[in-house]
């Protein structure tokens, strides 16, 4: 975070992790909202976050959690009642023609092992998150570790990231 007069701004880590949140706030799914920016060049080549295919109906579209309707922990993966693709498997998905080989992916959560596979085979050099998801049979960081994708938690400080986004809605006028 860079600082001059009393004025914010975030660093390129912090501006990159601010916009996957951004992203994250158009997750349909009720009970875990996540997104995902894909990086080249400094330019945000694609993103995505967690919701459900085009056409299914989503949790915040029927008003409750699939897993919920049927007593399914919400926090097990791979059970079946879940329809939605994650926001780092979405922002790969959404990316129209940009070579992302090199590429640095911005999620707020550490990859589960199917998107960690996307990720690597994509080739995406370097993941950068918030919170450490662990899967239960964790095998992202064996599959970064094979393929020479880099991975770090980027921690953020929230106040001075709340005054950055305070700071810029008052700097607006009508």
């Amino acid at each position: 975070m860079e600082e001059k007069k009393g004025l914010l701004r975030p660093s390129w880590d912090e501006y990159f992790m601010l916009s996957a949140v951004a992203i994250a706030s158009r997750a349909s799914c009720i009970k875990f909202k996540s997104g995902a920016v894909i990086v080249k060049d400094k330019r945000i080549v694609a993103s995505g976050y967690n919701g459900p295919a085009p056409g299914i109906p989503s949790g915040f579209e029927l008003g409750y959690c699939r897993k919920d309707a049927v007593n399914v922990d919400w926090s097990k993966k791979n059970t079946g009642h879940c329809l939605a693709t994650h926001a780092e498997a979405n922002a790969l998905v959404q990316n129209h023609g940009s070579d992302v080989r090199g590429a640095t992916i911005y999620c707020l959560h550490f990859p589960c092992n199917e998107c960690a596979k996307l990720i690597a085979s994509a080739g995406i050099k370097e993941v950068v998150y918030l919170k450490h998801y662990q899967d239960e049979v964790p095998k992202t960081a064996e599959i970064f570790e094979y393929t020479g994708v880099k991975c770090r938690k980027l921690v953020l400080d929230n106040k001075k990231m709340l005054k950055v986004i305070s700071d810029v809605l008052k700097s607006t006028k009508e």
